[in-house]
């Protein structure tokens, strides 16, 4: 694992990989129907799905040192309250950092997600400068739209994400 980013903090934040024993986590998450209004695969159904989306989450840190983290507070540091980070895809046949947020509903309206996201964005840029870091946002999220343009990050186009209309913004 990279150490910068396995041991990362904010102010307000906990930030480290996730672990097998965070799939009930993961799943909650997903499964609550306002975290998941945007997603394009819809709420969660099943602890399956969310040992599936975990998978890749644990290969990222296993073969790339890097990847989404656990959200806690860090006055409640055995809560996770969330997912952010970035972790490595392909978009369009390019190698990206994908910048993600989702956080439990009692969270929205602290300042977290951008804070997880200034701190990735942060580590991305000094231990990785030549990919670029974006997000991918439904083009009716508002709210994580108003983050990516809160952190400094330019709407570079619309694509067809999964068969649904999506925004690219990329962090400078």
């Amino acid at each position: 694992m990279h150490p910068a980013f396995e041991s990362a903090a904010t102010e307000r934040l906990l930030l480290r990989p996730f672990r097998e024993t965070d799939l009930q986590v993961i799943f909650a998450l997903h499964s609550d129907p306002e975290t998941s209004r945007y997603r394009v695969s819809g709420t969660m159904r099943s602890l399956d799905d969310a040992r599936a989306l975990l998978g890749p989450w644990l290969e990222d840190w296993a073969e790339r040192g890097v990847g989404y983290w656990a959200v806690a507070r860090r006055e409640a540091p055995g809560v996770v309250v969330g997912v952010g980070g970035v972790r490595h895809k392909e978009l369009e046949g390019r190698p990206v950092l994908n910048l993600a947020y989702r956080l439990d509903p009692s969270t929205w309206g602290t300042g977290f997600a951008t804070e997880v996201s200034r701190a990735a964005i942060d580590l991305a840029r000094v231990h990785f400068p030549r990919i670029p870091v974006v997000a991918v946002i439904h083009l009716e999220n508002a709210s994580s739209i108003r983050v990516a343009e809160r952190l400094g990050m330019r709407m570079d186009r619309v694509i067809d994400y999964e068969g649904t209309p999506h925004r690219v913004y990329v962090a400078d």
